[in-house]
């Protein structure tokens, strides 16, 4: 088990009972790297659609008022697991305005873009998160986006919904990789949050260990094989049911830019981070 088997097996977790979605630009274009990446060295990876527009807090308000004004203030996240999260209108078999399982516009849109700016803002002094190109040819896309996709499907209860940030980490001319990815609630979701990285992984999964964060458990795993970049997850589930899974990596994936001398968080820092109430998204 290496970190790109993690990597997939946690990318499945949350659409594994569902079936595949539509096929769109992104996907094409991911598939297409990942068949050239198979003929060339069986390396995989994934490549998503792209929201490059910013948001900021106004929208945030707009979005939600009140789980906005407890992320400034500094008050702790509502009670209520549905409390700031958009009705989800279906039209056919995808909600409406969608083709496929992404939202590209709308207040779902909206949360991934929060979900970036939040994620640009968390990262250490030093290090800066600018929306690169990717050097590699094929890929027209900036490499700081972010993505919201429905990862239920219609007639289940609740509606879930996956959101996840992509950011470039720069420093120096080293470029990592921050990812993080927040999950509405999910009955399916193991309340012990080292179950939510090890699940659906075969063979021998790697240790993940238990930090305590000001009382919240976090699970933390830090899969390192020789030759390979690596990287480190940690998962906090909220008691609200809400999800937060935060990866980073040495590298930047199929971008072309030269990898960072190290990882920008120690497995602490991201077990906070992971941990930090802003990402409920008003939750």
């Amino acid at each position: 088990m290496n970190e790109e088997d993690l990597k997939r097996a946690f990318q499945e977790v949350v659409v594994a009972s569902s079936p595949p979605p539509s096929m769109d630009p992104g996907i094409a274009l991911d598939r297409a790297h990942k068949a050239r990446a198979n003929r060339r060295a069986s390396v995989t990876g994934a490549v998503v659609a792209v929201l490059v527009v910013g948001v900021g807090l106004g929208t945030a308000f707009a979005l939600n008022p009140q789980g906005t004004k407890e992320y400034i203030t500094g008050a702790g996240p509502s009670s209520s697991a549905n409390a700031g999260m958009p009705d989800t209108e279906w039209e056919g078999e995808w909600p409406a305005g969608q083709t496929d399982r992404t939202a590209t516009n709308g207040p779902q849109a909206d949360r991934g873009k929060l979900l970036l700016e939040l994620a640009k803002s968390s990262v250490p002094a030093g290090y800066d998160t600018p929306d690169l190109k990717y050097k590699e040819p094929g890929f027209s896309m900036g490499m700081l986006h972010a993505q919201a996709q429905i990862a239920s499907n219609k007639g289940d209860s609740p509606d879930v919904w996956e959101y996840t940030a992509y950011v470039p980490v720069r420093k120096g001319e080293g470029v990592g990789q921050l990812t993080v990815t927040v999950t509405t609630p999910n009955p399916k979701d193991p309340a012990d949050p080292c179950a939510l990285l090890t699940r659906n992984l075969d063979g021998q999964p790697p240790v993940c260990k238990p930090y305590e964060v000001e009382g919240k458990q976090v699970g933390v795993i830090s899969p390192v094989t020789p030759g390979q970049p690596a990287e480190t997850w940690a998962a906090y589930r909220a008691a609200n049911g809400y999800t937060v899974v935060v990866r980073q990596a040495e590298d930047y994936r199929y971008s072309g830019h030269p990898k960072l001398d190290r990882q920008p968080f120690f497995a602490p820092e991201l077990a906070a981070l992971a941990a930090d109430p802003k990402f409920l998204l008003g939750g």
